[in-house]
């Protein structure tokens, strides 16, 4: 069971830094939000979240639409 979940994650992760790599925008207005919980590692957090959430993000659009990012 283990090995089937990992097997299942390899193209969710793959596609995740595709969409994350394709999509500057949304990560750097994550970085943005995140910069004012954690300084220091916004720029790593914030391009994992978009990795990991890339169903979310392309679903709803692009993250300045819902957040007040300044």
């Amino acid at each position: 069971m283990i090995e089937i979940l990992m097997w299942l994650a390899v193209p969710y992760i793959v596609i995740g830094l595709v969409f994350s790599v394709t999509h500057p925008d949304d990560v750097r207005s994550l970085e943005k939000q995140v910069q004012t919980q954690l300084p220091a590692g916004a720029d790593a957090l914030s391009f994992g979240a978009a990795t990991l959430l890339w169903p979310m993000m392309l679903i709803t659009g692009p993250v300045e639409e819902h957040c007040d990012v300044g």
